[in-house]
């Protein structure tokens, strides 16, 4: 016992640091929640915002390096875990073929749209993976989970973050603007919200003043896009093994294996769905995962330097942009086909 507080000591003032910005953050979002009537920033992204800040002000003493360095790589492992606990998969079955066909559609075309602009513009894949997972699955949370296959780099994995949440929280701004000019229905503006926003409370906030059929259908399609993280993730995987095979063909056959995390998160899914969790506990797990995930995100703020950012200049920037108005502007004609007058009623 006394060796392992020992060997755990070391790990307590950065943690602590870490902790104490992720307090910070959650009071800060809920403030500005308060007076904005809508969540406008949430935790992860005040985490990380705030990491940044204390980071790049002055430097760090070296003691708090490995606390900060296991609640970001340890802490953002657990805290992916637990995303499992976000979505009941009973009620995902009940999203139909024609929801299906709209998230699987918009996350291929978003990861080719990534791929394509990003060779275009000269990032690297490793980037614009990122970038394409945030804008097609789920925005942060997707994005850390991601790199635990793509290895990005820290700041990679940041500026993704900080870019897919700005236009995430745009999208909630603009998109009831949009709805109130074209006149969108009811279903068809929730399809393209739930398709195309990039975090739920964001979809959530731009569909809920509107109706509840348009919250409920962004919702359960948004919810379909979480579920989708898992064979997203093991896709990625495949295709960064065979881009580095075909680079390096005398790479080791072995040298790669599915992180952890993942299949955890796989069996995470597997319960909720064959033990419906009672939900008061449920919510208790899902506010623990985000108090750990806002733990991780600051201690991520901690690792970045500002100035390794600065150095993609405005091309990652530029990148985020047509990304978000592709996949904005894609799901709303599928919306438009698979929601509208002249969709499919069979679907």
């Amino acid at each position: 016992m006394r060796r392992l507080l020992s060997s755990l000591r070391p790990l307590f003032p950065g943690l602590l640091l870490s902790v104490l910005l992720a307090i910070l953050a959650t009071f800060v979002s809920r403030e500005i929640a308060s007076l904005a009537g809508i969540a406008v920033a949430g935790p992860i992204l005040l985490a990380i915002l705030f990491g940044i800040l204390v980071r790049n002000i002055r430097p760090l003493p070296g003691f708090l390096d490995p606390g900060i360095s296991f609640s970001f790589r340890t802490l953002l492992r657990v805290g992916i875990v637990g995303l499992g606990f976000d979505f009941s998969a009973r009620a995902l079955a009940g999203i139909g073929l024609r929801g299906l066909i709209l998230d699987l559609s918009i996350i291929v075309l978003v990861y080719l749209a990534a791929l394509w602009f990003g060779r275009l513009r000269g990032l690297p894949d490793t980037l614009s993976l990122l970038l394409g997972t945030g804008t097609a699955i789920c925005g942060a949370s997707a994005i850390v989970a991601a790199n635990g296959v793509v290895r990005g780099k820290d700041e990679e994995v940041a500026y993704s973050v900080a870019t897919v949440t700005l236009f995430g929280t745009l999208s909630m701004f603009l998109y009831p603007v949009v709805r109130r000019l074209l006149h969108l229905p009811p279903a068809v503006y929730g399809a393209w919200s739930g398709s195309s926003i990039h975090e739920i409370g964001q979809v959530v906030g731009a569909t809920l003043p509107y109706s509840k059929e348009a919250l409920e259908l962004g919702t359960l399609l948004k919810l379909t896009r979480v579920a989708l993280l898992l064979p997203v993730v093991l896709l990625l995987e495949l295709y960064v093994l065979t881009r580095a095979r075909a680079e390096s063909p005398t790479q080791e056959k072995g040298k790669r294996q599915v992180p952890w995390f993942v299949v955890a998160f796989a069996g995470v899914v597997l319960l909720n769905f064959l033990i419906p969790l009672p939900p008061r506990m449920l919510h208790l797990l899902q506010g623990g995962d985000a108090a750990i995930l806002a733990v991780a995100m600051a201690a991520m703020g901690l690792e970045t330097h500002l100035s390794r950012i600065l150095r993609f200049g405005v091309r990652p920037l530029a990148s985020g942009v047509f990304l978000w108005l592709f996949v904005s502007l894609t799901g709303l004609a599928l919306s438009v086909l698979l929601y509208g007058h002249g969709s499919l009623p069979a679907l």
